[in-house]
This record gives C-alpha cells, sequence and structure tokens, in this order.
C-alpha cells in the first residue's frame, strides 16, 4: 500500500504547514516510511530521515516538532478536530510528533 501523496500534501496544508519549513519535508518522509513499514517509529524513524538528509537525528525531530507546532498555531481548528478527534484540545496541546505521523499514515493510506 502506498501513501496518496496528494491527499497528504491537502491535509498537511489544511493543517497549516507551510513549505519554507524543513520538518514538513521531514514529517512528509516520515510518513511514508512509517506507512510502508520501513521504520518502527521508536528507533529507526529520526536516523532514517537524518541519513537521507545528511543531518543527525536530533534536528531531525527538533525540526518536525517544530512544524508540528507551528502549524498548529496557525491551522484550522476543525481540521485538527477531523484529523485528531477530540485528543486535541488546548489542555493537552499539540500531538507528539509519533502520534502526529502515525495518524496521517492512516488518515492518507491508499485503500
Amino acid at each position: 500500500m502506498m501513501i496518496n501523496a496528494q491527499k497528504l500534501d491537502s491535509a498537511m496544508l489544511e493543517l497549516g504547514h507551510t513549505e519554507n519549513l524543513k520538518g514538513t519535508g521531514y514529517i512528509r518522509e516520515g510518513v511514508e516510511l512509517f506507512h510502508n513499514g520501513c521504520v518502527r517509529m521508536t528507533k529507526e524513524l529520526y536516523p532514517a530521515i537524518a541519513k537521507a538528509a545528511n543531518t543527525t537525528p536530533t534536528r531531525v525531530e527538533r525540526c518536525m516538532r517544530h512544524a508540528i507546532n507551528s502549524a498548529w498555531g496557525r491551522g484550522n481548528i476543525d481540521a485538527q478536530r477531523r484529523y485528531f478527534g477530540y485528543s486535541v484540545s488546548p489542555e493537552r496541546g499539540v500531538p507528539t510528533v509519533g502520534e502526529y505521523i502515525a495518524r496521517m499514515a492512516r488518515v492518507c493510506g491508499e485503500n
């Protein structure tokens, strides 16, 4: 099964992502790697993306977290609820990178 790239791009745009952040590209790559079963979320995702981008896993994680936090501040709250349900609330804050990637992989996977 493949990721529907158009659906992923549309969802990320609706959620408030911008192309000028490295983390946006890292999230796209992470969703594809995770969805295709190439990596496990816990130990392999950040190193795999870092190797492809010639950077460190720590920088990858930080860029992804920054992209999610930035998008969350400017994105459509209805879209956030539609994609993440009521697990997202002002008290709880933004989803973790792992939650975000796993959810986007489920939503944007082709059936």
